[in-house]
Parts: structure tokens; C-alpha cells; sequence
């Protein structure tokens, strides 16, 4: 047969003869009782010392070691875990009371104003930036000051820039 015929061949490979599962147990059983029966032998093929059975076990003992004594510690888990929960508590409070927490959440004027200096904001954006409650009329006063003229006209001569006047 050849390997390209494989795939169609419809037969097992293997052959037995006609009626042969059918008849097997009896041809088996009747092989059995046909065969010499084992007759003359009165004694098995080995044999045992006399009382073997009576001493193996204490000779067996008598070749083992003694176990050893190991010493047996006792856990008294709750006292244990008393004694840990109160070192730790005592190192959480130790820590939070000793280590003192310096930082501080507000900012400080000089930070905004740096920042309003450093940023391009316009009115609007200012406008957003502050909420009604921070807008009170307390906070924004007004300060009267007298003006003589002469004292200012002096003033914008010696100060002022003529070219930013001009413009």
C-alpha cells in the first residue's frame, strides 16, 4: 500500500479469526483446569528463623536513635501583638508629635504680585481672577490727597518723560 493511498484506506489494518472474542473465555478457563496441577511440593521455597517474627520488631527499635529533645517555645500571641501595636503606637505618636509640619499653604503678596508682573493680563482677566467676596468696598479706599498745581507741574517736569507725554 502506498503512503498516498492512506487517507482512503477503510479496513483497521489488523485481522482476527471468525467467532474469536465469543469463545476466548471459554478456551481460557478450559486451558486452565487442563493444565498439571502443582503436586508434591509440601513446603514453601523459603524459610524463616525460628521466633523471627517475636524479635524483629525490638531489634528494628534497638537500631533507631532516640529522638531528640528540641525545647518547645510557647507563643503568647496576644501579649506579643499587645507589645508590637503599643511600640508602634508610641513610635506614630513620637513621629507626629516631634516632627513638625513647617509648610504653609498660603500664598504670600509677594508671589502674586511677581506673577501678575510677570504675566500679560488685561482688565478682563484680572476681572476673573478675583470673586465677588474678595471685591468689597472696604478693601478698596479711596485717599484723598489735596493737590497744589504748582507742586505738581513741578513734579511732571522733573519726572515725566516728554516723549511718553507726547505720545
Amino acid at each position: 500500500m502506498k503512503n498516498k493511498d492512506l487517507h482512503n484506506d477503510k479496513t483497521s489494518g489488523f485481522k482476527t479469526p471468525d467467532n474469536y472474542f465469543e469463545t476466548f473465555d471459554e478456551r481460557l478457563f478450559d486451558r486452565l483446569n487442563d493444565e498439571r496441577k502443582i503436586e508434591g511440593i509440601t513446603e514453601p521455597g523459603f524459610s524463616v528463623p525460628d521466633h523471627y517474627f517475636d524479635t524483629v520488631e525490638a531489634e528494628i527499635l534497638g537500631k533507631l536513635e532516640p529522638p531528640k529533645k528540641t525545647p518547645i517555645f510557647t507563643l503568647n500571641t496576644r501579649r506579643t501583638f499587645y507589645y508590637v501595636a503599643g511600640i508602634a503606637a508610641s513610635l506614630i505618636l513620637m513621629f507626629s508629635v516631634f516632627i513638625k509640619d513647617n509648610t504653609n499653604d498660603e500664598i504670600s503678596a509677594d508671589m502674586v504680585e511677581s506673577y501678575l508682573e510677570t504675566r500679560d493680563l488685561d482688565s478682563y482677566e484680572l476681572a476673573e481672577l478675583l470673586t465677588e467676596a474678595e471685591l468689597l468696598e472696604e478693601d478698596f479706599s479711596v485717599i484723598e490727597t489735596s493737590y497744589n498745581e504748582d507742586l505738581l507741574e513741578l513734579y511732571l517736569l522733573d519726572n515725566a518723560d516728554i516723549e511718553s507725554i507726547i505720545e
